[in-house]
């Protein structure tokens, strides 16, 4: 079955090479130096292709490179900013844990007078 398709394959290229070639509308030279123009630019197509895919990989492997050093660094220095943090805010928080006591004890005083006052 496969020697078949094979066969027919290879009937088939070269039955429509053979007409191609007798109906071409541009003569042996003129199709072969475009043939030879169309696998110049085709060339030069994928020279630039495997260039730019090179610049990317190179891109791609300096950004991950860049990305796993300045991540550690990164995290240190945000944990380093949120210990500080709360350094500073302990004592603000302890100090207005404080005054909000002593608000709640003055209207807790005021609260007897204003109904002494009412009766």
């Amino acid at each position: 079955m496969i020697k078949n398709f094979f066969k027919g394959l290879l009937f088939g290229s070269l039955l429509g090479g053979s007409l191609g070639l007798l109906f071409a509308p541009r003569s042996g030279n003129e199709t072969r130096r475009k043939l030879a123009i169309d696998l110049e630019e085709a060339a030069d197509t994928q020279e630039d292709l495997n260039r730019s895919l090179q610049r990317f990989t190179n891109a791609a492997k300096e950004t991950q490179s860049l990305t796993a050093t300045m991540i550690p660094e990164l995290t240190k220095g945000l944990q380093q900013d949120i210990e500080a943090f709360k350094f500073q805010a302990e004592p603000r928080i302890t100090r207005i844990k404080k005054q909000v006591q002593v608000l709640n004890d003055h209207v807790a005083q005021l609260e007897p007078a204003k109904s002494d006052k009412q009766s």
